[in-house]
């Protein structure tokens, strides 16, 4: 739950905004910020809002004890007045005071602003070394709510955010620990630190839970008895003065009326997506009477090939078609159906639909996939969608899509599977052989079936959903309702975007998941941000917000499509290893390798091998070979030294994790095809044995020119089949093995920093 607000407090800083509206304006003044931080009991500096210059006099200066004042324009227009020339520092003469204002007043308005006053602020001397200038401020995003942000402050704040250290983010509300967690996933508290000032650190904990408390009690995301949103609220800088008081010497708020209702929050009971997956009857809408290539055919075809018989074919002039063989009858209308359906796929235009839903809904259809693209993904046939999601509103039936592929859900014991996916059979089969443990979810169809494709010889898929334009089932959903899946172990997401509260929904189902999420988020580019007013909102667009969102939720978040489907690859297989620690060995034929891993150790750590380890190495190892963590065979080394070494790496008490990489072309080692083929006790099959007998995580790299030599692909689809993860470089290697051991140390330590780090 969130903090609140004392009553008073609330009301006093709800007046604050309300005369602003008043004035029909949407932003607050600095006065009016200090005045709603000084509710807060936070430091502000000694400050006065003069309406005419005329009024300053030397009586009003003397109210300010320091030789120096700031000038600063007021103006709802001006969100960066440093930059403008809004801001200038004079000595306390009243002469040169006003000589000072009437210049600045000239070039604000040469420039086109209007100002609303004067605000004459208290100097306050301070440094300005690196760190000692902090931005700290929220926004209200529609995606996830109030989100606090800190980070360098001062004039170039966006430009350090752009090109050195990004802005770090956190969803509030938050407590202390959870504001220490953030402020430690910087570099500042390092700086606080090493100059023995770890009550700064204290300070500025403190109040960034007063910002947390704030942004909750002014938002449409929790309830409170405000009028009023606080859209972007931010102090930049703070500072520390030589006295070590944390002051707020500049601010900025942007705000709105608050909705009439905050925004819904509740995810729909996880038995309201069962006839998707687990239904009793399933109606194809859109059957060509003479085209088998069609979507609504292909759709059929896929059914019957997972021996359904509880399959329906829908034309609205009926007759009969003829599919894998088999003559079907075409019903003019789903309400002709004598049995239940709890399914029905709509392949039709969009602009046909609205009958077909309408249809639906008196047969009592329970879920609905919507095929067709062609709505609002293209600006088209938007009342089409709202008519669409009113009449399944009322008549309590779910929607996923439109413009989607839907589903592929294998069968079990107690399902008998769907596939939606209108792709013929020979462009896209998926491998059911395998173990069944990961569901990929993605807005995109055609990411999902990439994905398949890429991870075709690792695993098979208990899920593959394409969810379209979440008319209704979004990310939210379908996160809820694998979460409890035990045939799942993994879960990938793909988001492009989330509607409004979506993804604070998705935060708070996530944020409670035992099984690793590894979610990919796109619309991460410059252009794909709004403009913003202030620093805050600059340094914060929706792509950050969701990133940070994602990691303080403990999920695992991939920088890369690349990633991504390694990421998902990885924890697939090792799903059901031991992590212990952190310390690898590394196990490779050739020296460069071994430098390549040592160099992409990330937050691994070599393992410093106890003595009987290093005893049994330097017994087995030929001459021209040193024993060690990072142990090169060369490239005389065979089968069974590796296997040998391996075996006693993975016995050690002192590593808790193992690298192997393999150049193929080594003369005593079988890794070609035809070797692999002949030599049941090959490298691969030796290195499959020994990894599962002792459930260390091992990653392996197969060297080979950009993965396309034909003559070694069964190596690494062999140790990929075997459950071993199997990567071209030692880098991805690497990169892959330090997520998976840095997740599970992280879920088991609850080092809440790390989860924020970049």
């Amino acid at each position: 739950m969130a903090e609140k607000l004392k009553p008073g407090v609330i009301e006093n800083i709800n007046n604050i905004i309300s005369r602003a509206f008043k004035e029909k304006r949407n932003t607050l003044f600095e006065h009016e910020v200090y005045a709603i931080l000084e509710e807060l009991d936070i430091n502000i500096p000694r400050h006065l809002f003069i309406r005419d210059e005329r009024d300053i006099t030397n009586n009003t200066l003397s109210l300010f004890g320091s030789e120096k004042i700031v000038l600063k324009t007021v103006s709802e227009d001006i969100p960066h007045k440093y930059k403008m020339g809004g801001v200038v520092i004079v000595y306390k003469d009243l002469e040169f005071v006003k000589y000072s204002l009437k210049k600045m007043k000239a070039s604000i308005e040469k420039k086109g602003y209007k100002a609303h006053g004067i605000l004459i602020v208290e100097y306050i001397e301070y440094s300005k070394d690196i760190g000692n200038e902090t931005l700290l401020g929220f926004r209200e995003s529609e995606a996830f709510g109030p989100v606090i942000s800190f980070s360098k402050g001062g004039t170039d704040a966006e430009h350090f955010a752009a090109n050195f250290s990004p802005p770090n983010l956190i969803l509030a509300p938050i407590g202390s620990k959870w504001a220490e967690a953030l402020l430690q996933s910087t570099k500042i508290q390092k700086k606080y630190m090493d100059e023995g000032k770890p009550d700064y650190i204290s300070k500025i904990v403190e109040t960034g839970v007063k910002f947390s408390t704030l942004s909750t009690c002014f938002s449409n995301f929790f309830e409170s008895e405000t009028g009023f949103v606080l859209k972007e609220f931010e102090v930049n800088p703070f500072i520390f003065d030589p006295e070590g008081n944390f002051i707020a010497i500049d601010g900025f708020a942007r705000f709105d009326r608050k909705e009439k209702d905050r925004i819904y929050m509740e995810v729909m009971p996880k038995g309201t997506l069962t006839p998707f997956f687990e239904p009793a009857g399933i109606a194809v809408v859109g059957i060509s009477t003479h085209d088998n290539t069609k979507a609504g055919n292909i759709i059929i075809k896929n059914l019957l090939n997972l021996e359904r018989e509880d399959v329906f074919c829908i034309n609205i002039k009926g007759g009969e078609v003829t599919i894998k063989g088999r003559k079907l009858h075409l019903y003019k209308s789903i309400r002709e159906i004598k049995t239940s359906v709890d399914l029905s796929i709509i392949s039709v235009p969009a602009e046909a639909t609205i009958p077909v839903v309408e249809d639906c809904a008196k047969k009592g259809v329970k879920a609905i996939i919507l095929i067709p693209g062609g709505f609002s993904e293209m600006q088209k046939n938007q009342a089409v969608e709202e008519k669409i999601l009113e009449i399944c509103l009322t008549n309590h039936i779910r929607i996923m899509g439109p413009n989607c592929l839907g589903i592929v859900y294998s069968s079990d014991e107690k399902a008998r599977g769907i596939n939606t996916f209108f792709i013929p059979e020979e462009k896209f089969i998926v491998n059911l052989e395998r173990n069944k443990n990961v569901a990929i979810l993605s807005q995109s169809g055609a990411l999902g079936i990439t994905e398949i494709y890429n991870l075709r010889n690792a695993i098979s898929p208990k899920v593959v959903v394409s969810y379209g334009n979440q008319l209704d089932i979004d990310a939210c959903d379908l996160a809820n309702y694998f979460e409890d899946e035990p045939l799942v172990d993994v879960i990938g997401f793909y988001i492009e975007g989330f509607k409004q509260g979506a993804g604070r929904k998705f935060f708070n189902i996530t944020s409670k998941s035992k099984k690793p999420i590894i979610v990919y988020k796109a619309g991460r580019t410059e252009a794909g941000r709004l403009a913003a007013q202030s620093h805050t909102a600059s340094i914060s667009g929706e792509y950050e917000i969701a990133k940070a969102a994602m990691k303080q939720a403990g999920l695992v978040v991939a920088d890369t499509m690349i990633d991504h489907c390694d990421f998902i690859k990885t924890f697939a297989l090792l799903h059901d290893f031991q992590v212990k620690g952190n310390r690898v060995a590394v196990i490779t034929n050739a020296g460069y390798e071994k430098t390549y891993a040592a160099d992409n150790l990330g937050a691994l750590i070599l393992a410093d091998l106890d003595k009987p380890t290093m005893d049994k190495l330097d017994q087995m190892l030929p001459s021209y070979v040193n024993a060690g963590p990072l142990l090169d065979l060369t490239a005389m080394a065979s089968d069974e030294l590796f296997e040998r070494c391996i075996d006693i790496l993975l016995g050690s008490k002192t590593t808790d994790a193992l690298f192997i990489s393999i150049v193929p072309q080594a003369i005593l080692i079988h890794t070609t095809d035809e070797e692999i083929d002949k030599y049941k006790k090959n490298i691969a099959a030796r290195i499959v044995n020994i990894v599962h007998r002792y459930k260390k995580p091992t990653v392996v790299s197969v060297n080979v020119v950009s993965g396309a030599d034909a003559v070694y692909n069964k190596l690494g689809q062999t140790l990929d089949a075997g459950g071993v993860p199997t990567f071209l470089t030692a880098e991805r290697a690497m990169v892959c093995l330090n997520e998976f051991i840095k997740y599970r140390m992280s879920k088991e330590t609850h080092d809440l920093s790390e989860w924020l780090k970049e």
